[in-house]
C-alpha cells in the first residue's frame, strides 16, 4: 500500500535535495569568487568548481555564481556565512553553518526549525566555543603507498592526528591549515575529502527515543533549509534507535 506515496515522496525529496545541493554550491563559489573571478589565479575559487562540477552543477549556474561574487551581478544580494548554535532535547548542542542572502529570512527560520523540536538557539559562540573543535579534515581511501613515506609527508604539514578506519584514512588538521595540508599530501594521494568540520569535545550518548526522535526531527529540518550548509552535534546514538526515529518521522511524511 506504501509503494505508489513512497515512489512519490522519494521523487519530491530528490528534487528538492539536487536545487539545494546546486543552491548549497553556488553560494560557495560566489563566496570565492571575492577574491576574484579567475579560477587559474584564485585556488579557492578553482577548488569551488571542482566540487560543484562532481555534482553535475549546470556551467551556467557556475558562471551566474561567479558574476555573482565578482561583483559583476550588479542586482545580486550578498552571499553571507554564518552560524547558529543551541541545544536539542536532553542537552545535545548543535552547530548549524548557513550560507544566505538574506539574514532577515535565515534568523526566524531557524528560531522556528529549533522550537519546533523542543530545542532552543543560543548566542553564536556560547557553544561552539566549549563543546566543539574546529579543525579541517581529510580522507581518502587506502592506497599503495607504504607508511613510512606517507608519515615522512605528514611531518611536513601542520596536521594534528591521523587514523585509519575501515580502508580510508582520516588527518586532522588546524581548520585554517587544511588547504596547505591538502596540497602537500595531494603529491601522494588521491583526496576524496577536505572540508572544515566542527567535532564534539564529548559527545552524550542519548538513549530515550523521544528526545532522539526530537533530535531527529531538528536535524530533518535543518536538512531542508535552504540556507543550512552543514549541521554538527554531540550525541552518539544506537543505531536501532536512529533508525525507529528515521522509520517514525518519514512515515509521517508520506502521510502529509
Amino acid at each position: 500500500m506504501w509503494r505508489g506515496p513512497t515512489v512519490a515522496h522519494q521523487k519530491e525529496v530528490n528534487g528538492k535535495a539536487r536545487a539545494k545541493i546546486f543552491s548549497l554550491h553556488a553560494k560557495l563559489i560566489a563566496l570565492a569568487a571575492r577574491s576574484g573571478d579567475d579560477p587559474s589565479a584564485n585556488p579557492a575559487l578553482f577548488e569551488a568548481i571542482a566540487k560543484a562540477r562532481k555534482e553535475n552543477v549546470p556551467n551556467d549556474n557556475i558562471d551566474r555564481a561567479i558574476a555573482r561574487g565578482s561583483g559583476k551581478d550588479k542586482d545580486a544580494s550578498e552571499i553571507v556565512e554564518m552560524i547558529y548554535e543551541g541545544y536539542s532535547a536532553g542537552g545535545v548542542a548543535v552547530v548549524v553553518m548557513v550560507l544566505t542572502d538574506n539574514r532577515n529570512r535565515t534568523a526566524p527560520n531557524m528560531r522556528h526549525i529549533f522550537s519546533r523540536s523542543g530545542g532552543n538557539l543560543w548566542e553564536t559562540g556560547s557553544i561552539s566555543g566549549f563543546a566543539f573543535d574546529f579543525v579541517g579534515v581529510l580522507s581518502w581511501e587506502l592506497w599503495d603507498v607504504t607508511p613510512d613515506a606517507f608519515e615522512e609527508l605528514l611531518l611536513e604539514t601542520n596536521a594534528r592526528d591521523y587514523t585509519i578506519n575501515d580502508g580510508h584514512f582520516e588527518v586532522i588538521t588546524p581548520a585554517n591549515e587544511l588547504m596547505a595540508t591538502r596540497n602537500i599530501l595531494a603529491s601522494l594521494v588521491t583526496i576524496d575529502y577536505a572540508e572544515r568540520e566542527y567535532r564534539p569535545k564529548s559527545p552524550i550518548e542519548l538513549d530515550d527515543f523521544d528526545k532522539v526522535l526530537k533530535l531527529y526531527t531538528l536535524l530533518s529540518d535543518l536538512g531542508d533549509d535552504e540556507d543550512v550548509s552543514s549541521v554538527a552535534h554531540t550525541a552518539t546514538i544506537a543505531p536501532d534507535i536512529w533508525q525507529r526515529a528515521h522509520d517514525m518521522v518519514e512515515s509521517q511524511k508520506f502521510r502529509t
